[in-house]
């Protein structure tokens, strides 16, 4: 559908929704889960990451290098882009802070979008949240020959076409092996800035657009709608640029953006201010990870490089 990060951004712009709010069903959902509110699960994370710089991708790039701007969104499926990535980044630094378990390779964008229950384009942030936590799980871009399923390179077609009547319960079942234990709504800065502190990225659903020019601190000025998701991967409290808490947000649209940057962050990602964030949180799309269920230990091969060790 989309055959290009312009045909993207011009897409989005003019109205399409990628990312769908059900304020009935993110009621629903918060009535299912363990720890609904990261405020009220991680009370003893407060203030933790106050004045605090946290880059959690950076985790991610040891094991994915070519984290950002490589898959590129092709359909709809932004929201599974989003919390796919926010769960690699959260796996990757349970693995840094010595999970006995390995990354192998990043998980798949099509179970996720294959959830969504209709067979229009976009999905309901709250119902991906459900299925890699409960319905599903998370699967990984690879080959499953036992399920004839071939996810080793992103096919937005086979998400789209299992919209509806939804995943087939062989795939659900194989995703069940491997799920999310914790998730949890974040609502303010606060939350966010503690999340990432401890390296739990976001997946942040609302209507909030930016500029695909970066500034000289690698911020992207608010502007225009965009029914979209994206994940949300750093924290700058050290209030060096402004004085207020900057996040910085990963797109899945290629290299679609340019500009400057700040802390080696990945292309395609750019850095956004407080007003903004709260902004996007308030719209109860924002979405923390935590508690993967991971995947055996395997001794990585020495690649030249001492994150590999």
């Amino acid at each position: 559908m989309f055959k290009s990060p312009r045909a993207l951004l011009k897409t989005y712009r003019l109205g399409f929704e990628g990312a769908l709010c059900d304020p009935v069903d993110v009621d629903r959902l918060l009535g299912e889960l363990p720890h609904p509110l990261f405020g009220a699960a991680a009370w003893g994370l407060e203030e933790s990451g106050d004045g605090k710089l946290s880059l959690p991708f950076k985790s991610l790039l040891k094991f994915d290098p070519e984290f950002g701007p490589l898959e590129r969104q092709t359909t709809g499926d932004c929201v599974s882009h989003a919390v796919r990535n926010a769960i690699d980044i959260t796996r990757s630094v349970e693995i840094d802070n010595g999970e006995a378990e390995s990354f192998i390779v990043r998980g798949a964008t099509e179970p996720i979008y294959g959830s969504r229950e209709h067979v229009g384009q976009g999905m309901h942030c709250s119902k991906a949240a459900r299925f890699v936590h409960s319905t599903g799980g998370i699967l990984l871009r690879q080959k499953y020959p036992e399920l004839d399923l071939d996810f080793s390179i992103y096919n937005s077609e086979i998400g789209t076409k299992w919209g509806r009547p939804g995943v087939p319960k062989n795939v659900r079942e194989e995703g069940q092996k491997h799920q999310v234990q914790t998730v949890s709504l974040v609502t303010t800065v606060k939350e966010a800035r503690d999340a990432l502190f401890h390296g739990y990225a976001l997946a942040v659903c609302s209507d909030q657009g930016f500029s695909s020019k970066r500034d000289k601190n690698g911020i992207a000025k608010a502007s225009g709608t965009w029914h979209h998701a994206m994940c949300w991967c750093a924290v700058d409290d050290t209030r060096e640029v402004f004085k207020e808490t900057l996040f910085l947000v990963q797109n899945s649209w290629g290299l679609w953006n340019s500009g400057e940057k700040r802390h080696d962050q990945p292309d395609g990602s750019f850095w956004i201010r407080e007003r903004v964030a709260q902004k996007m949180l308030g719209q109860r799309g924002a979405w923390v990870f935590s508690n993967v269920d991971g995947f055996p230990a395997r001794t990585l091969p020495d690649y030249g490089t001492s994150d590999f060790l």
